[in-house]
């Protein structure tokens, strides 16, 4: 009995084995990847501008970005803790996460009521859909 075909055989069943691990490592790295990044937009948006508001802003207490908490899964919510909280400090901080946002490449929808006050930001991408608000 010929057993030439055998060795190129267990090479390419191998090589299958090899490109289903790396496939699945790439799913979950580019899911973590799109996470880390809106995480690190929003904080740098809210960051910038709660500093500029700060120094713009004769006599007003810095503002700090605390936290920023991320829960979920397939829909997932960031919350944003700051130091200090008002009507003019949450419409500013949260135009500069979608500015920063926006700066990155992705496409956030403003959700705004009827005091013209920003309430949440929504981005919904191909893997997760994202509420952005203020707690």
């Amino acid at each position: 009995m010929d057993s030439k075909g055998q060795l190129s055989a267990e090479y390419i069943l191998m090589l299958g084995f090899v490109l289903l691990i790396v496939l699945a490592v790439a799913f979950y790295a580019g899911n973590e990847n799109e996470q880390n990044s809106i995480s690190s937009a929003t904080r740098s948006g809210a960051t910038n501008a709660t500093t500029a508001l700060s120094v713009t802003t004769p006599g007003m207490l810095p503002v700090r970005v605390e936290s920023i908490e991320m829960s979920g899964t397939g829909n997932i919510t960031l919350l944003i803790k700051l130091s200090n909280k008002n009507a003019q400090i949450q419409n500013i901080t949260l135009t500069g996460v979608y500015n920063s946002l926006t700066s990155q490449g992705y496409s956030p929808l403003k959700n705004i009521d009827s005091n013209e006050i920003i309430q949440n930001l929504n981005l919904n991408t191909s893997k997760h859909n994202y509420t952005i608000s203020l707690a």
